[in-house]
């Protein structure tokens, strides 16, 4: 893999590749997770593209823009063209999983004419409503979780609460102990959630592209994710008139452990179309 770095103003984007082809597939990871996970769909004949998104490896977003003036959608096209047109990239298939589906969501009605393919992985931001998402608008909260940043014991210990009094589920809860064990962890997924929530896709434009411009489209899930759970994804497909798009595989939010990624891989619309 080759790491390269694109800079557009005060925002800077690492990206790798590797090989040439007829084929371009462009990968999104999730959140603390690199582009490492999808080093399985490189192969011959194809030119691969993996981004760390924004505090991930060397992609940067000020820290101090957060509050005032957060990351927005417009923003990541901008970096995302200025990546295109560096790769001399014209058209493209996407992977993306979990919170890469954000950002890769939020970018389809943009590049409709472009994008050949759309096969999402457990996505993040198919409800701009959801508690997750809708605190995250929220002054209160944000500045609840800025002052916790440091004391990621203390955050433990709501969520504890939370999940005693059943406002949490415990595999949510075993995910939220799991980032903030690790203060480092635990301050990038502040950030994330507290810079990214400007980036909401439009369920609207992301139908009339798909339809308009017939994209193959589909979310993998997994039947036991209590993260991002399949009931999320078939409300999501069915108001972006997507209904027939989701496909359940049997594992949770995990799914680049070797036996997953052996479920899923040949649903990838880049595995499919030769």
């Amino acid at each position: 893999m080759i790491p390269k770095i694109i800079q557009k103003g005060d925002l800077q984007l690492e990206y790798f590749t590797k090989g040439e082809g007829s084929q371009t597939v462009i990968c999104l990871h999730g959140h603390g997770r690199t582009v490492d996970d999808f080093t399985f769909l490189q192969q011959e004949n194809r030119k691969w593209v993996a981004l760390h998104l924004f505090y991930h490896g060397k992609s940067h977003f000020p820290e101090h823009r957060i509050e005032q003036n957060p990351l927005t959608t417009q923003e990541f096209v901008s970096i995302f063209e200025a990546l295109l047109a560096a790769e001399k990239i014209d058209k493209f298939h996407f992977v993306a999983f979990s919170q890469g589906g954000r950002f890769t969501l939020a970018s389809i009605p943009y590049f409709g004419d472009r994008i050949q393919s759309v096969s999402l992985i457990s996505p993040d931001g198919m409800d701009n409503n959801s508690f997750y998402n809708k605190t995250s608008r929220r002054k209160w909260a944000r500045r609840l979780f800025s002052h916790l940043e440091d004391q990621p014991q203390k955050f433990i210990r709501y969520a504890a609460i939370a999940k005693a009094m059943r406002l949490m589920r415990p595999k949510v809860y075993a995910f939220v102990e799991k980032f903030a064990a690790d203060p480092v962890t635990f301050k990038r997924a502040s950030l994330t959630w507290r810079g990214f929530r400007m980036v909401q896709p439009d369920e609207e434009a992301i139908a009339k592209t798909l339809i308009e411009k017939q994209i193959p489209f589909k979310i993998v899930m997994g039947s036991y994710d209590q993260v991002i759970r399949p009931l999320q994804a078939y409300a999501f497909t069915k108001r972006i008139r997507q209904e027939k798009s989701v496909v359940e595989i049997p594992c949770g939010h995990n799914f680049f452990k070797k036996e997953n990624i052996e479920k899923f891989k040949d649903l990838l619309f880049v595995n499919l179309m030769k």
